[in-house]
């Protein structure tokens, strides 16, 4: 008896002191990508429920304050659509509506209703066109309060972009129209019914819509570009505008306990967990976004707005969850949360070195010169001058590209902006580039 005592008890250390070592590892992966200015936010990591992360990197505002991990706030954009289906499916069980129904039924006056059914919308098979693509809604302001009249008319009008079901794609609007449809059988509005319904009793703290009119010390000052050099501050989306879809702030304790929640069917029973959390096509379930881990499947929601940008999933096979929120725009996310997880399942990673910029010779330099032009329309003048290479977009400003180690790559040094120079295997002149900022790219061909 003794010696299974003293078995038992040596692979309790054993697993104990690997917990250890592994929330080390996770931590130094963090903390590499924060030393490199791509990530300034918390970080929550736990594993077969044991917590080996839960850290806070960077500051919450240039002129004031460290990040707190479990007390700093944040605006979790398209995250908040986890929240929003939830709702919808607590409606369900009360019996308040069926995700089976149609729009029509709640809002008969919207185009196309009677096509188009809540799960639909909840998976973003509509084909309702995307308000958030419309250019003049950004020259009207997305900062200031507007009126849902007002709002509507940037989408509601429009044709549908596809046959109801027919195709996944990515709509703001859906989930605005989920936001009416939850007023109309609450008879309150979206966000009280948010909080009666889920945050309240989850006692999520501190969260809610209205980020810019919320008074708290907490909260952090989202940037459009933070590193050692620059910092721009970004203004919120004002929570009229993105409502139900993407205006939900809340910290990484918030996240945490709303994911526990979900694991332990506090709030929805078990058949609609799995009936929500089901893809519907290209990794898209009803409010979720699902992926595999490991071989394991994941369930969590990304979210992009202005300042902000968090990665949240969970595996529920082995009680983990990784979650990681920031506000920093420029900052690398999501190859943060894809290192962590390799992490985690010793899978192999690696991890970018500190860009360090290099001298060409003007024979090389000038072989990246030229018009290149690119599918948005926009055009890029690339010259020398200098002893460096140069570059101008249309009715832009002019800025350096400095040379990296890594032959026909370029990068800015107060910018997250890179540029990928193609070559012609034959003849060996370059044809095109790839631009990439802000975990998009943008490919231009070569003209002149």
């Amino acid at each position: 008896m003794k010696k299974i005592l003293a078995l038992a008890a040596g692979i309790i250390i054993s697993t104990g002191a690997i917990a250890k070592d592994k929330g080390r590892e996770l931590d130094s992966i963090v903390t590499h990508w924060k030393n490199l200015a791509k990530y300034n936010g918390s970080a929550l990591v736990t594993h077969h429920g044991k917590e080996l992360l839960y850290k806070g990197y960077g500051i919450r505002a240039v002129d004031y304050g460290n990040i707190d991990a479990k007390k700093t706030l944040y605006i979790i954009g398209g995250a908040t659509e986890m929240f929003t289906s939830t709702l919808v499916f607590k409606l369900q069980e009360e019996g308040k509506l069926s995700i089976n129904d149609t729009l029509s039924k709640y809002l008969p006056d919207f185009p196309n209703s009677k096509k188009i059914t809540l799960k639909q919308l909840l998976a973003h098979r509509s084909g309702v066109y995307d308000y958030m693509n419309n250019d003049s809604l950004y020259l009207k302001s997305v900062v200031a309060p507007m009126e849902r009249k007002e709002l509507m008319g940037y989408f509601k009008n429009k044709p549908l972009n596809f046959k109801p079901g027919s195709k996944t794609e990515y709509s703001t609007s859906d989930y605005y129209l989920l936001g009416m449809i939850i007023e109309k059988v609450t008879d309150t509005t979206y966000y009280a019914a948010m909080r009666q319904y889920i945050l309240d009793p989850l006692k999520i703290e501190n969260s809610g819509f209205n980020f810019g009119g919320f008074a708290s010390w907490d909260k952090a000052q989202g940037y459009d570009i933070l590193n050692t050099s620059r910092f721009i501050p970004a203004f919120p989306i004002d929570s009229t505008i993105s409502f139900a879809s993407a205006g939900l702030f809340t910290s990484a304790e918030g996240i945490n306990r709303f994911f526990k929640a979900m694991m332990s069917n506090k709030i929805l029973k078990k058949n609609s967990w799995e009936t929500m959390t089901t893809d519907q096509g290209d990794g898209f379930a009803y409010g979720w976004q699902v992926k595999e881990i490991d071989g394991k499947k994941a369930v969590g929601h990304t979210g992009e707005t202005y300042g902000f940008v968090s990665s949240c999933f969970m595996i529920p096979e082995d009680t983990t969850f990784i979650i990681l929120m920031n506000n920093d725009f420029e900052s690398e996310v999501f190859k943060i949360a894809d290192n962590l997880e390799a992490a985690l399942y010793d899978q192999p990673y690696s991890l970018p070195e500190r860009r360090e910029s290099v001298f060409l010779e003007q024979r090389r330099l000038e072989s990246y010169e030229g018009r290149y032009e690119f599918e948005n329309g926009q055009d890029m003048n690339v010259y020398t001058r200098d002893k460096l290479l140069w570059g101008k977009m249309t009715n832009g400003e002019e800025f350096t590209m400095l040379a990296d180690k890594k032959p026909d790559e370029f990068f800015m040094a107060s910018v997250d902006i890179e540029f990928y120079f193609i070559r012609d295997r034959k003849t060996n002149l370059v044809t095109d580039v790839i631009v990439r900022q802000n975990r998009k790219e943008l490919k231009g061909h070569k003209w002149q």
